[in-house]
């Protein structure tokens, strides 16, 4: 009986160390993690074009810019790729760059080269900027333990986030709106 008493106690201080042990970190986790949002300053992180070379975000600041996560699997990206193509003379006249990248490791699932993917879905041109992010980049602005598959950021001049959406193809109109009323 004192060896199943025993057993039992040993059992409950094991379970309560490991809620406690648990709950620190993942209540220090939640406190570090850090959202991008409108009016933050977008993170400089380097990333490779499709052509192979590397380039930094910083390279952009100067001119507005939607910075587009993508994974080329992914219906919706594909879809977004159209109705970027679509409304390109709407950016080109505001002088919107579009930086289109590959999350990386195209968030574990295999999909086609990103240059193929912008091209074979309406983007053959060369005003949408193709690459693939590096894991720190995806992370930093596609947050886990949820990744989005489309996500986008409208980026001014300076470098400052003025918007955060999902599904570019779903929501290109309201960032048509936003450009224009920013005056990009």
């Amino acid at each position: 009986m004192k060896i199943k008493m025993k057993y039992i106690l040993y059992v409950v201080v094991v379970v309560i160390a490991v809620v406690l042990i648990l709950n620190f970190f993942v209540l220090n986790h939640a406190k570090t993690t850090k959202y991008l949002s409108v009016g933050e300053t977008a993170p400089n992180y380097t990333f490779q074009l499709a052509n192979g070379s590397t380039e930094s975000l910083n390279n952009y600041k100067g001119e507005p810019l939607i910075l587009w996560f993508v994974a080329t699997w992914c219906s919706s990206c594909a879809q977004g790729n159209t109705a970027v193509a679509n409304n390109l003379a709407f950016f080109k006249d505001h002088n919107v760059k579009i930086l289109e990248l590959e999350q990386y490791d195209d968030l574990g699932s295999a999909g086609m080269p990103i240059s193929q993917f912008i091209s074979e879905y309406g983007n053959n041109n060369t005003y949408v900027t193709g690459g693939v992010a590096s894991y720190n980049m995806t992370v930093a602005y596609n947050t886990p333990p949820t990744f989005q598959l489309d996500i986008y950021y409208l980026i001014s001049p300076s470098g400052k986030i003025l918007y955060v959406g999902e599904g570019i193809a779903n929501g290109i109109g309201n960032l048509e709106d936003l450009i224009s009323k920013n005056g990009l």
